[in-house]
């Protein structure tokens, strides 16, 4: 199969062009950083194309990874250049802005594929790593497919509401809270922090830490283009002020109170034994 990537030197795009030349596959990228895919291209020794319209016109599979912003853009200049039953795979964080043209798109006579992959460049491999299907037309077809193209990976189906509010969760007000923790904490002696921290504080600073040396813009996109970020932002700041409210009241009982409602409604299903014990080994796997 021949394959061209859209965006092929960002860290995404090029982490899936290791995976396709590494699974047999001939590769072609574009990237509007040409120098950048030019030394990528050569690193890997395929070629990178001078434009997105030369990089899709041969493609049997094309994989559109450049940011949310002008993703839709992207994908109906590249459409263009298919050849019919081509195979259309954009790997987008959210779904709400590229589904109307992905729709659009598949009546022509290609074939839309729309994943998140819920890994990040660092990955190995895609062996057991999670990819969130969200089918635009039919599923079992989109689903047989993206089993076919990534057949080690974890295939979670869920439709494209869906999948943008979780991710206003899991990533909008993860980011959110990540950020200004660290904020807070840039402002110490950090050295100290590290040599006094216990458990909980060391693995809150390295996941902070991680967060803070991914690039700015992808999560200001990721922050402004979900329709749900605030929603959740304003529920996080309205559980902040009524916390802070019982500290600064010294109310034991409302804390105790607030801190209940909160270990019941969290682990309605969960063992949180077990997720104590999870953070441990954690830790160890860390240090």
């Amino acid at each position: 199969m021949f394959v061209a990537i859209i965006g092929g030197a960002g860290k995404m795009g090029s982490w899936f062009a290791r995976y396709f030349i590494e699974h047999g596959h001939d590769l072609t990228i574009f990237d509007i950083n040409m120098d950048k895919a030019n030394l990528i291209a050569e690193s890997l020794g395929i070629k990178a194309c001078k434009s997105s319209a030369e990089a899709a016109k041969d493609a049997d599979l094309l994989l559109v990874a450049t940011p949310i912003e002008v993703t839709p853009k992207v994908i109906s200049e590249v459409a263009l250049a298919l050849k019919e039953g081509s195979i259309l795979v954009e790997i987008s964080s959210l779904k709400s802005m590229v589904f109307p043209v992905l729709k659009e798109i598949s009546k022509r006579g290609l074939r839309t594929l729309s994943i998140h992959p819920l890994f990040g460049s660092g990955a190995r491999g895609i062996a057991g790593e999670k990819i969130a299907l969200i089918p635009v037309n039919d599923l079992r077809l989109e689903e047989k497919l993206v089993r076919e193209i990534f057949p080690e990976a974890n295939i979670i189906p869920v439709d494209c509401y869906t999948h943008d509010k979780i991710m206003a969760l899991t990533l909008s007000l993860t980011h959110f809270i990540n950020i200004v923790f660290a904020s807070v904490i840039s402002e110490e002696n950090i050295h100290m922090l590290k040599q006094l921290s216990g458990t909980t504080f060391t693995l809150q600073l390295i996941l902070s830490e991680a967060v803070m040396t991914e690039d700015p813009s992808l999560y200001a996109s990721i922050q402004m283009n979900n329709e749900h970020t605030i929603k959740y932002i304003d529920k996080f700041i309205c559980n902040v002020l009524k916390l802070k409210n019982i500290i600064e009241n010294r109310d034991s009982e409302g804390f105790t109170q607030f801190y209940n409602e909160v270990r019941r409604a969290l682990f309605r299903n969960s063992d949180f034994e077990a997720a104590y014990r999870r953070m441990y080994h954690a830790l160890k796997a860390i240090r």
